[in-house]
């Protein structure tokens, strides 16, 4: 049974401390306690360069803060630099002129205007969505002359639609969710839109290939490559627009990983790992449907999240954090080049799953990274930061736009690495610990990368989350910036429980070194002999312990 982390300030201060004390020297020594893990990384094997618009975020009509300095603040501190709007399923039924969905009589908070400033205070580039349910290519059109031309924010990517594939999305024509019908349409929008500004790029919506949303049998396609006759939704869209002549600039895919009711914490954990399976199997849809040109469609990937309906305590948990990290993590080792995370603030719920066999301790779920303020789940403030929002600032530590990914891999499926060679020669592991209870010691093999020996981490996991439930300062609650002094060709460093962990490595010595495996604790200058525990061990093993303890489920 887990135990309730007491409201013990100074311990948990102790634990911060004790923390930054292990990542430093006693790591090496604390090795011998926790399992055995290998990360290997090879810094002179690139896997791709990052696009800035890895980073990503979707925003949405309904939030009424979206565009005040404090929410530009916290994106910009999050190091967000890609936005969508105006926000998901709402896009199908939403007139950007009069800033009304449907028969409304009333406005949203947010209109173009307000995204606008955000995206010029954050200066991200952005993925606007035409309204394709219940709009018309003359309104998109005029939406991108008013854009780019009047208010001269150059946007430069537009969707046409938003999932318009699913039997939940608003859609007025004649035959409800038709990959043929929207096909045919989007030609039309793709058209004017052009004309409006001959510059943008026009993507239309594709579905995971394994989905194939077969609502319609009269228009099926042979697959030129295996013969097979398909009826879903991407094998009949792509085929038609090939056949209208169109090539679309992108796909905007989206992807959740939950089923309401049934949220898994382990299983969820396990899925970005499935990223690359699930991009190269859309690839070679868009090579079987569209021939040649589809070699030159972006895959972009404009929503993702855990549960894909009534999010509950998950989403404001540490463990869709991780997630995040894990998944971004995953996608950066593809071809994709833009990733958007559902969404900045979405509205609290205490209705959903909450259940105790899920870690956390928000009892409402929120698939924003801010907050909203609710009365009833006791969120004041529109400001603050859920887990999500952490991990996009620990993200930011690893890798931005123009650096690039390199080799890295580990012998743990609970535990995740990533590596980034910065543009600048540095270095930066990204190292997710999936496992709830144990503290995973590992010996990190760098190769193709000679590191100083002090390596600055960034750390968020159980003690950042739990100081927010205590009332803790800003300061307790955000990354925690440590260091460690054993970085070479082989070292030994220790990652928490759930948590999410960077290492910034700066260049050293140009003289290769002897990989070696530290298997034997070094005995520290002052230390005494004879076989008795230092008492500089004994007290990191305690204060060690007490971190374990308060980095505990309640």
């Amino acid at each position: 049974m887990k135990t309730r982390p007491g409201k013990l300030p100074h311990l948990r201060l102790a634990s911060r401390m004790v923390r930054h004390a292990l990542l430093g020297g006693l790591l090496t020594v604390l090795a011998p306690f926790a399992t055995a893990t290998t990360i290997t990384v090879n810094a002179g094997t690139k896997v791709r360069t990052v696009d800035e618009r890895a980073f990503g975020l979707n925003t949405a009509i309904w939030d009424q803060y979206c565009s005040t300095p404090e929410t530009t603040a916290l994106l910009n501190a999050a190091g967000v630099r890609f936005l969508r709007f105006p926000g998901g399923s709402a896009s199908d039924e939403y007139h950007w002129k009069t800033n009304k969905s449907l028969d409304y009589t009333w406005e949203w908070w947010t209109n173009t205007d307000k995204f606008i400033e955000l995206a010029k205070g954050t200066n991200a580039q952005v993925v606007i969505t035409a309204n394709f349910g219940t709009g018309t290519p003359e309104e998109a059109a005029e939406w991108v002359a008013y854009c780019n031309t009047t208010k001269g924010a150059g946007f430069k990517y537009w969707e046409v639609g938003n999932e318009n594939y699913g039997s939940w999305e608003t859609d007025q024509q004649s035959r409800k969710n038709d990959p043929y019908v929207y096909a045919t349409r989007a030609k039309d929008y793709v058209a004017r839109m052009k004309a409006a500004d001959a510059t943008i790029k026009v993507g239309v919506v594709v579905s995971l290939a394994g989905e194939e949303y077969a609502t319609y049998t009269d228009h099926p396609v042979t697959n030129p490559r295996t013969g097979a006759t398909h009826n879903g939704w991407n094998p009949v869209m792509l085929s038609t627009l090939r056949t209208l002549g169109v090539t679309p600039d992108f796909v905007a895919l989206h992807r959740y990983d939950g089923a309401p009711g049934q949220e898994n914490d382990a299983a969820l954990l396990q899925k970005g790992a499935t990223w690359a399976a699930d991009i190269a199997a859309l690839r070679q849809q868009l090579t079987d449907y569209l021939g040649a040109a589809g070699s030159g469609v972006e895959i972009l990937v404009t929503e993702n999240n855990s549960v894909y309906s009534n999010p509950g305590k998950q989403t404001t948990s540490l463990v869709n954090a991780l997630y995040l990290a894990d998944s971004l993590g995953n996608i950066l080792k593809t071809e994709v080049n833009g990733f958007m995370w559902w969404d900045l603030r979405n509205g609290t719920d205490t209705a959903n799953n909450n259940s105790a066999a899920l870690y956390g301790w928000r009892a409402y779920g929120d698939y924003g990274i801010l907050s909203s303020p609710n009365a009833t789940a006791g969120v004041a403030t529109a400001y603050e930061g859920y887990p999500a929002y952490y991990a996009f600032k620990v993200l930011a530590k690893f890798a931005r736009g123009g650096d690039s990914i390199v080799a890295a891999s580990t012998d743990n499926s609970l535990l995740s690495a990533f590596a980034c060679l910065k543009a600048d020669g540095s270095l930066r592991l990204l190292v997710i610990n999936k496992s709830s209870t144990a503290t995973t010691s590992a010996t990190v093999a760098l190769s193709g990368f000679t590191p100083a020996a002090s390596a600055t981490t960034y750390t968020y996991g159980m003690v950042e989350d739990n100081a927010a439930k205590t009332g803790g300062t800003a300061a307790a609650r955000d990354i925690t910036t440590g260091s460690l002094s054993n970085a070479g060709a082989s070292f030994t460093a220790s990652f928490e429980p759930y948590s999410l962990t960077v290492i910034a490595f700066t260049a050293g010595s140009t003289t290769p070194t002897t990989p070696t495996t530290p298997t034997t604790p070094t005995k520290p200058s002052s230390g005494g002999g004879g076989g008795a525990l230092p008492l500089w061990l004994a007290v990191a093993i305690v204060g060690f312990a007490l971190a374990r303890g308060l980095g505990r489920r309640g």
